[in-house]
């Protein structure tokens, strides 16, 4: 008799489908076949422009830029619509730089230490 830990499957595992009943909405709509012209069709790979947000400028009109923060010490990118001049969109965002900047600015303010403290450990 031999002491074995191990669980063996007896047979291949089997996956139970779920079946679920169509919603009411999907049962009572009326099937809809509209001629070529008015059909939606997929893009040609390449072809499809990119916007940032719906209904917002083209992608033409959008600089991009990237810019150093001195007081945060860290890089900004930044996209620019170029009609309007506003800031579309940032990372990081500017409570981050102003964060990074605030907590910066303290470590730089603070003495800098002589010596060892007493809870440095001495090998």
């Amino acid at each position: 008799m031999s002491i074995d830990f191990n669980i063996k499957p007896v047979g291949a595992p089997v996956i139970t489908p779920i079946l679920r009943p169509e919603p009411e909405a999907v049962q009572a709509a009326v099937p809809t076949d509209l001629p070529a012209p008015q059909s939606v069709t997929a893009a040609d790979g390449g072809s499809a422009t990119t916007a940032t947000k719906s209904g917002s400028t083209p992608a033409s009109s959008i600089a991009r830029q990237v810019i150093f923060d001195q007081a945060a010490a860290e890089m900004v990118y930044v996209a620019v619509d170029q009609n309007t001049q506003s800031v579309i969109s940032q990372y990081p965002d500017s409570w981050q730089l102003k964060a990074r900047a605030y907590f910066r600015e303290l470590d730089q303010s603070k003495p800098q230490r002589i010596g060892s403290l007493a809870t440095d450990r001495v090998a």
